[in-house]
């Protein structure tokens, strides 16, 4: 009966919170797509980094940064074309990047391929890092989604902790407003995937496996405690109180 009690109770709870949530939702959901923009305030830089992805908008938003003044190179994170099209049909990241900034009047020679194939973020933060010991370079604009900006400058201070003062992100328009993200199809495949991406970041290149692998062992403990407890408690029901004829008194 109590356990029946308990279970009714967490059950009033769980959907007492969850009316409370919905009711509230139009206070909490834009928050969940505007904390994912981290955008800097302008200032000049030798270089802005386009970040691979959104051609429709990163090249074109860099472009406008180098002509309004703020960058003088544009760096390209070295790209590799889809293996499953046949050549012709679709150019690399990077060329398709370069072809754009050409044609919004940025001279090639001011346009300068990061080595070293980009298949993530951290991979093109690694290339930056390398970019930078090469030059010289250590102040630089990063063009992204806005949406992206905040997995982005995680990754570049997890990668270059020793240049982390000197990034400035610049998020592109994101194709959708962020403060309601969820209204559109590609405000929720956006916010939502991004969200996972930046959790799987934080496990994979942070400590979130540390913080993972301590739970697991305090959870494990903690079961292992109980059952002990547990058993301990049934192998005294078994032997204590149970009294045998002789104890007892009573004979025939």
């Amino acid at each position: 009966m109590k356990r029946r009690r308990l279970w009714l109770g967490l059950a009033a709870v769980v959907l007492l919170g969850l009316s409370g949530l919905w009711l509230t939702r139009l206070r909490w959901l834009p928050e969940i797509g505007i904390w994912l923009n981290v955008s800097d305030p302008l200032a000049h830089a030798p270089v802005v980094l386009i970040l691979p992805g959104s051609e429709e908008t990163r090249p074109f938003v860099a472009a406008s940064l180098m002509k309004a003044g703020f960058a003088d190179r544009a760096l390209v994170p070295e790209t590799r074309a889809n293996p499953d099209v046949h050549d012709g049909v679709e150019l690399p990241t990077a060329e398709t990047t370069r072809q754009i900034l050409i044609r919004r009047g940025i001279p090639a020679t001011k346009i300068v391929t990061l080595q070293g194939a980009s298949n993530s973020t951290m991979s093109d933060a690694m290339a930056l890092d390398r970019y930078f010991q090469q030059s010289g370079v250590t102040d630089v604009i990063i063009v992204t989604s806005a949406y992206h900006s905040r997995r982005a400058r995680w990754t570049f201070r997890q990668a270059m902790p020793q240049h982390q003062a000197r990034f400035r992100f610049y998020g592109a328009p994101n194709g959708f407003d962020e403060r309601v993200w969820w209204t559109s199809r590609k405000g929720r495949q956006a916010v939502l995937s991004e969200w996972l991406k930046f959790l799987f970041y934080i496990m994979y290149h942070g400590r979130g496996w540390l913080c993972c692998l301590v739970s697991i062992t305090a959870g494990g403990a903690f079961v292992l405690f109980r059952c002990r407890g547990v058993q301990s408690r049934v192998e005294g029901r078994d032997h204590v109180g149970v009294r045998t004829p002789d104890q007892s008194g009573g004979g025939a």
